[in-house]
């Protein structure tokens, strides 16, 4: 096989690979192969003539319409993937890697040093620093009004700017777009004045009518997230005012959120391409995308020149970032996420209005059990909240087999298995699958169901329960407002109404408080209504392990755990390194 990816070729020997492993002639029919090409029987035939001839495999058609036939390789697979990789590494082709590991090939033939040395931080000849890393999994949604998930919440503030920004070190909200803004003494109107001279990156500068456009796309698209707003308007060219209908002294700190971020008026908004003010501009790639630091940004350019993000198979040693032409090296660390893992039943299902089965269940799902049966080595966190600072001043409540058998016979279920939804992730799935076999012992069939990050289950779904995590962005108070009431996210989609309602009671405090004591407090109203009826069982807070090339400077993570892509650059090679990464702002 020649060193170039032929996709044709490498699409039919994975999908047989998969299907028949280590069978030297494979069946196939007509449908099969229109199917694993994506085309007509007219362009598979081309395919398979075209592949036939220049020797790459042999075929015999079956006698008759309908009838199998069977074709066999003339190369070894292994030794055609790795003359392949070799050849895309050296060329650093990081495109053709990340769209060849997604074929259902084995991780090892693929991902192997070579590939992984494409991504990572590097200088090229024409002195620009470059980044590349991977993505383990297809993006959701990159519109602003419905984005739902962390790592598209954090690649959207690259490119785009909002009003304001939450300061999570001085929990202080600061100017951003809007340099000034004020309330009017009634309460009703909030005023904020632009930043002058702020570019677009198709080069056109910022004014109040990209504002006035983005909040109505706010108001029709989303609006649950400006529940008060009835009319925004410039009233300058550089000042926009927004009337309420009730007073809403938590509107500024919402304008800094995800949903919120500024969009110009004049360019169609594109999910492939987004264009803001932000401080990288974002390009196509084959695989991937690259963001470039975008040298007109109003708050100062990125240190780094560009970053490049290749959509790869499965997870290749996530949160590893390495310097191409330097000896491997790292410094090890681990970071507890600013989220909570839990459990979540669905309110329309019969199941989950058994309150006896919805305690045994939480009795059953022991995460320190978990941890202990199953030797896993990251560190525990247990979850009594929703953010790690505040588990770590309530005391852990063990959970008891003993209690959840009694719960189970005074729930007396005897319904079909309930159907157990589970992110089809390796982490999620073991401890899904552990549950599975625990509730089995006592008597309880749960029916594991794996499904993607894209296809969150709704209360219409046959999901009685549902395994998933929360993430919280800079803000927490801002964060668990927002996760109570966006519609993409599983607390809209499946507590019951009548819990819904009391949330929504409980967050119009947000309106009126004005001091962290007051945002705890209706914090720990909400978390009541959500666990006090185990609604929904937090089990832990995600702790994850990053390795980090010392050559790497300023790896100042943010609350995902991700780093921050505005400061980070690459120190000198021929000095030494620091042994450890340098601490935050």
């Amino acid at each position: 096989m020649t060193p170039f990816p032929d996709w044709p070729y490498l699409e039919l020997r994975a999908a047989l690979h998969e299907r028949e492993d280590g069978h030297p002639s494979h069946a196939v029919t007509l449908d099969d192969l229109t199917r694993w090409w994506s085309c007509s029987p007219k362009t598979a035939k081309r395919h398979l003539a075209r592949l036939q001839g220049e020797g790459r495999l042999g075929y015999m058609p079956g006698r008759g319409r309908g009838n199998t036939s069977r074709l066999s390789f003339t190369g070894d697979l292994q030794a055609e993937l790795a003359a392949l990789t070799e050849h895309l590494a050296r060329a650093g082709d990081a495109g053709s890697l990340a769209r060849l590991s997604r074929l259902p090939f084995p991780r090892a033939w693929v991902l192997t040093e070579a590939t992984r040395g494409v991504f990572g931080l590097s200088g090229t000849p024409a002195g620009v620093d470059r980044l590349r890393t991977v993505l383990t999994r297809d993006l959701t949604s990159l519109n602003p009004l419905h984005a739902s998930a962390t790592a598209e919440a954090h690649l959207l503030a690259q490119v785009l700017d909002p009003l304001t920004r939450f300061d999570p070190e001085t929990q202080t909200l600061q100017p951003h777009l809007a340099h000034y803004w004020s309330l009017s003494p009634d309460g009703l109107s909030w005023t904020f004045h632009l930043r002058k001279g702020v570019a677009f990156h198709h080069g056109r500068t910022l004014d109040a009518g990209d504002v006035v456009f983005t909040l109505k796309r706010v108001q029709k698209g989303a609006s649950w997230f400006l529940p008060n707003l009835t009319a925004v308007e410039a009233v300058g060219p550089f000042t926009v005012r927004l009337h309420l209908t009730r007073p809403d002294a938590f509107l500024p700190r919402r304008l800094a959120d995800t949903q919120a971020l500024i969009l110009p008026r004049d360019v169609p908004f594109d999910e492939t391409c987004p264009v803001g003010t932000g401080a990288f501009r974002w390009t196509g790639l084959e695989g991937g995308f690259r963001l470039t630091a975008f040298d007109a940004h109003f708050a100062g350019r990125p240190l780094i020149d560009e970053v490049e993000l290749y959509r790869v198979g499965a997870p290749h040693h996530g949160g590893h970032y390495q310097v191409d032409g330097a000896p491997p090296a790292s410094v090890d660390e681990w970071q507890a996420e600013v989220g909570v893992q839990f459990l979540i039943w669905n309110g329309e299902r019969p199941a989950a209005g058994n309150a006896a089965l919805r305690a045994a269940v939480y009795e059953l799902h022991d995460v320190a059990a978990f941890w202990r049966e199953t030797g896993r080595e990251d560190p525990l966190v247990p979850a009594t909240s929703f953010f790690p600072r505040r588990s770590a001043l309530q005391p852990t409540r063990h959970r008891c087999e003993d209690r959840a058998a009694a719960l189970l016979r005074e729930a007396a279920y005897s319904g079909p298995p309930l159907r157990f939804w589970v992110l089809d992730l390796p982490d999620p799935v073991a401890e899904g699958e552990w549950l599975v076999a625990r509730a089995a012992r006592h008597g309880l069939p749960l029916e594991l169901h794996r499904y993607p990050l894209t296809a969150t289950p709704d209360r219409t779904d046959d999901a009685d329960l549902v395994l998933l995590a929360e993430v919280a962005g800079a803000d927490e108070h801002l964060s668990f407002w927002t996760a109570m009431r966006q519609p993409e996210l599983l607390f809209r989609r499946l507590l019951p109404r009548e819990v819904l309602a009391e949330v929504d009671r409980a967050l119009d405090g947000y309106r009126t408080a004005r001091s962290f004591e007051a945002y705890e407090a209706i914090l720990d109203r909400v978390e009541a209504l959500l666990t006090g009826g185990h609604h929904v069982n937090l089990t832990h807070h995600r702790v994850k392990r990053r390795a980090v090339h010392p050559l790497i400077r300023d790896v100042h993570p943010d609350v995902y755990g991700r780093i921050n892509l505005k400061k980070l650059w690459i120190g000198e090679r021929s000095v030494t390194a620091p042994t450890s990464c340098p601490p935050g702002p």
